[in-house]
């Protein structure tokens, strides 16, 4: 999220409005969407999660770096029926740094992506969707302290972005950290 996308990209929600929608139909109709945002709108950048509403349906939570949709489409509603399949919600993304641990749309995101994770219906599904264009951040694995000093050995000064522990069950937990490197 944090390499991709910033001020004035847009959130967008997609809901089917179809109430018994299998995920490889909404998978389908996700995709069809795509290509025919592209047709209209140009090539863009996305990341999808999905989660269930209440009723069952699916919703479709996206960022996107789409340009400017002209007033007069999201108005006659051009805009939303090019999904065709329920409501549609766009948004402007207001609220940066996005890297921050508290930012409400990351949260929000974060938690959508868990509650997907934990339902049934999301077995051997991916857990989130996205375009082949994204920039994606280098992973870098091995001993910590080795790294770091590595790392400013280079000239790097590396700022921790964020910190987390997940539970494990033979170790405990797993820490991982995220961390910016600036020369």
């Amino acid at each position: 999220m944090d390499q991709n996308f910033s001020l004035g990209h847009k959130f967008i929600t997609l809901t089917c409005e179809k109430p018994d929608v299998t995920l490889d139909e909404a998978a389908k109709d996700y995709e069809n969407w795509v290509k025919r945002m592209r047709e209209r709108y140009g090539d863009f950048k996305y990341l999808a999660v999905r989660s269930f509403q209440q009723r069952g349906t699916l919703h479709f939570h996206l960022l996107a770096d789409l340009p400017a949709i002209p007033r007069t489409e999201l108005v006659d509603g051009t805009f939303r029926d090019i999904w065709g399949l329920g409501s549609v919600e766009l948004k402007r993304i207001y609220s940066l740094p996005m890297e921050e641990r508290r930012n409400k749309l990351k949260l929000d995101l974060i938690k959508n992506l868990r509650d997907f994770k934990t339902d049934e219906r999301s077995y051997g599904k991916r857990l989130f969707l996205q375009s082949k264009n994204l920039i994606v951040p280098e992973t870098v694995k091995g001993n910590f302290y080795e790294l770091m000093e590595k790392w400013r050995s280079e000239g790097y000064v590396p700022k921790l972005m964020d910190s987390r522990q997940f539970p494990v069950e033979y170790l405990r937990y797993v820490q991982l950290e995220t961390y910016h490197l600036k020369k």
